[in-house]
């Protein structure tokens, strides 16, 4: 018989775990102070069981699982005979510290979990008298559907009760990952890249609209504004707070004015009718894709040697003789690399390390136009062009002639360093990275929390093996070169992956070796 469980908090959260647990065998105790949220839970559980039987996703009669869950008029109802109690309150230490002191006074053996998506699970754990039986739980929303739960060890939590949350996990239908007890864990920290740059980029000039379809033409589910829309301003600036905070100002994780003056001006998204988009609308839909049209595709000579160019030379018209081109497709990443040809052809050079207008010494006397794509290319894929400041030239309209005719969408966009979508995922790159050197989860487990807890296509060290690390490191270093920042810094551990010629991180692999090679890779070039 499964042991009881008692869920602490009615909101949207605690109202998904309790439902899970229920549809899990459990019978759920579920508190809140406020009687009536309890019962608007319980109702709102029922109906999600009757459209899940109308679909044939649920192995038994929706009644038979509600009966499950029963509403605790107090806290001291049904907690002391509960094997786990999980506190679903809201962000706040002092809540969240004295409401776990209470259960753990009301059932001394219960474990105690909190579903904290940002707060120190030590710092909740040390109100505790048993802070070895405290753990977190970090469900993602929908519970009921979201398959991701981090579990959170604190300091002084003990082994077995690490090993015991995994199995709960498991036996719910859920996929654990283990990850160190750090400001923002693992998929809240590694993700604020894929907010923060969009937001820097867009103050930088770049219409918000764009940088969502190019996010959505890379294969994100949603691009980063609609995201935060769906999410919440408010919630999404708060987490970004909270890690910044916690990191005590690191610089690559400050929040943006521009999404702090939307919040004060409590254009929160979807819940407010208005966020960085109005509701509705919502987001304008992207343009159509051009029909492909190869023989009015002029002839490039692709330059350069990673996957980008290769896939350039697979699928896309070119020739092999630069006297026979109409145009250079420059795809070296890195500007001191590049260099002027011989025949005066326009060229359209690759802007992941550096801005257009920054190449129009490199190409002595000729056009001069940038553009980005990412691999893996497809028909969503959206090329992005750029214009020097001097202003557009002919190589600018031979690079959109040059895309479009190979099916491609074109937006052509205000000179900017990086590009935008290869700027976004860089930084996802080296905050993955940076994960992973201290520890916070193996390489395997960060790249499928990655996939499970935001839906990206794939996780960012899978992204970085397939486009190789060598182009990601010297594109972030000319970033830093150029922008002068300190969060285009690239890692140490990707400067040592490149230097020993290691070119994976082993995320698709067994996690333990996975992480026996970093550790190694780090030893060995230290």
């Amino acid at each position: 018989m499964p042991r009881e469980i008692a869920v602490l908090g009615a909101g949207t959260m605690g109202r998904g775990i309790a439902q899970v647990a229920a549809q899990a065998g459990h019978t759920v105790w579920l508190y809140d102070p406020n009687a009536q949220a309890c019962e608007r839970a319980k109702a709102e559980i029922g109906a999600d069981l009757s459209k899940q039987a109308e679909k044939g996703r649920l192995a038994e009669a929706p009644e038979a699982v509600l009966e499950r869950v029963l509403i605790a008029a107090e806290l001291n109802d049904g907690i002391a005979a509960a094997a786990w109690v999980i506190e679903a309150a809201p962000e706040n230490l002092e809540l969240k510290q004295k409401l776990l002191a209470q259960a753990a006074q009301l059932a001394p053996e219960a474990i105690l979990a909190t579903n904290t998506s940002t707060l120190s699970v030590s710092a909740i754990a040390a109100a505790c008298p048993r802070p070895e039986r405290v753990i977190g739980l970090h469900f993602f929303n929908p519970a009921p559907r979201m398959r991701l739960v981090e579990v959170i060890p604190g300091l002084r939590t003990a082994p077995e009760v690490t090993e015991e949350a995994l199995e709960l996990a498991r036996s719910w239908g859920k996929e654990p990952v283990q990850v160190a007890d750090m400001p923002g864990f693992l998929v809240n920290r590694v993700a604020r890249p894929f907010y923060g740059e969009a937001l820097r980029l867009h103050g930088e000039g770049i219409p918000k609209e764009h940088i969502d379809w190019i996010a959505r033409g890379l294969g994100f589910p949603m691009g980063p504004f609609e995201l935060m829309d769906l999410i919440g301003l408010d919630v999404n600036l708060a987490a970004s707070r909270s890690v910044y905070e916690g990191f005590f100002g690191e610089p690559r994780y400050r929040p943006h004015p521009l999404q702090a003056q939307r919040v004060a001006a409590g254009m929160l998204g979807r819940k407010t009718g208005a966020g960085w988009y109005p509701y509705p609308p919502g987001p304008p839909p992207p343009p159509e894709a051009p029909s492909a049209n190869l023989e009015q595709a002029p002839t490039a000579f692709i330059v350069g040697p990673h996957p980008l160019a290769q896939a350039l030379r697979q699928r896309y018209r070119h020739t092999e003789d630069i006297a026979k081109a109409d145009l250079v497709l420059d795809c070296r990443v890195k500007p001191e690399r590049k260099e002027s040809f011989s025949q005066p052809l326009p060229v359209v050079t690759l802007v992941w390390g550096h801005s257009t207008s920054a190449a129009l010494g490199i190409y002595s006397d000729r056009p001069v136009a940038g553009f980005s794509l990412v691999p893996p290319l497809s028909e969503k894929s959206i090329a992005e062009v750029y214009a020097p400041l001097s202003g557009a030239n002919p190589a600018v309209q031979l690079a959109k002639r040059y895309f479009e005719a190979h099916g491609h969408r074109v937006l052509e966009l205000p000179d900017q360093p990086g590009g935008v979508g290869f700027r976004i995922l860089a930084l996802l790159i080296n905050e993955a990275v940076s994960a992973v050197a201290e520890g916070l989860a193996t390489p395997a487990d960060l790249d499928r929390a990655m996939r499970l807890g935001t839906g990206y296509p794939r996780g960012p060290l899978e992204w970085a093996e397939a486009i190789w690390l060598k182009p990601v490191l010297r594109a972030l270093e000319s970033l830093h070169d150029e922008l002068g920042e300190d969060r285009y810094r690239p890692h140490p551990l990707l400067y040592r992956m490149v230097a020993s010629g290691s070119q994976s991180f082993g995320s698709t692999g067994n996690s333990q070796t996975a992480s026996a090679a970093i550790l190694l890779t780090q030893g060995g070039n230290a």
